[in-house]
């Protein structure tokens, strides 16, 4: 039994208990603000949750629509669901779960997405124009950066905070354990960790996932403007040939 119950578990991690986690509270909040917004009529303020959920959502539309000037507004939904799950994701070490992307493989599969879009977006709006980057074979290079960059920044810095607290709860445990009898508790843990938390869990938690959504959000529009710029320059050079054909049947005609 002993045996079984290890081959059971031992597939068990700490990212994917927080995984887990993450993945029910988002949608009993989803399901409860999806009955308290449905009961608001349209001549009503909202209040209470349905008050809080309008402006999460107003908060981020306002900041996508400035980011990305409603170019990729079809997949708002999606960084909408990227920044809340990251939020909610980051922010677990405030309940002694381990942050979901402290495993590069939750930061791999997330910035692949991102990298994947780049492609997607570039293809759609850029055609055959978007493959004459590959020419250049330092460009070609420069096609991974964005995923090593995006995947690797929340990875160490969301890791690095977590190692950070790991060390001051082992230090001032430490610390605390000369203490006679009261040294058992450690205090001085329970004073001073409270306000890294704020900053690790809380403020550098929130910062990495709005960079994150914030860079998903600026790559895949830097392919749409480049693919509206490459279709005003074939625009515009159509009209050159036109203005220029019609100046030459005029002297023609003259």
């Amino acid at each position: 039994m002993e045996v079984l119950g290890e081959n059971l578990w031992s597939w068990e991690q700490p990212q994917l208990i927080t995984l887990i986690y993450v993945t029910v509270l988002l949608t009993i909040i989803s399901v409860i603000v999806y009955f308290k917004v449905k009961k608001v009529k349209p001549d009503e303020v909202p209040t209470g949750v349905a008050f809080v959920a309008e402006q999460y959502v107003g908060l981020f539309n306002n900041e996508f629509q400035g980011i990305t000037g409603g170019k990729i507004d079809r997949v708002g939904p999606y960084i909408f669901t990227l920044f809340t799950f990251l939020i909610v994701g980051n922010t677990s070490g405030l309940i002694a779960l381990e942050p979901a992307v402290t495993s590069y493989t939750v930061s791999l599969t997330l910035g692949l997405i991102s990298w994947i879009g780049i492609y997607v977006f570039g293809i759609i709006y850029q055609k055959l124009s978007f493959f004459k980057r590959y020419i250049n074979p330092i460009e070609l290079i420069g096609q991974f950066s964005p995923l090593i960059s995006i995947s690797f920044r929340i990875f160490g810095n969301i890791i690095g905070g977590t190692v950070i607290m790991y060390i001051i709860y082992w230090f001032t445990s430490y610390l605390w354990g000369f203490i006679p009898v009261i040294g058992e508790v450690n205090l001085l843990g329970m004073i001073i960790a409270p306000w890294l938390h704020m900053y690790f869990d809380i403020f550098d938690g929130l910062i990495q996932a709005y960079v994150f959504a914030l860079l998903t959000g600026i790559y895949w529009t830097q392919e749409v403007n480049e693919g509206l710029e490459i279709k005003e320059a074939k625009e515009h050079k159509k009209q050159q040939v036109k203005d220029i054909n019609k100046k030459q049947d005029k002297v023609v005609i003259a």
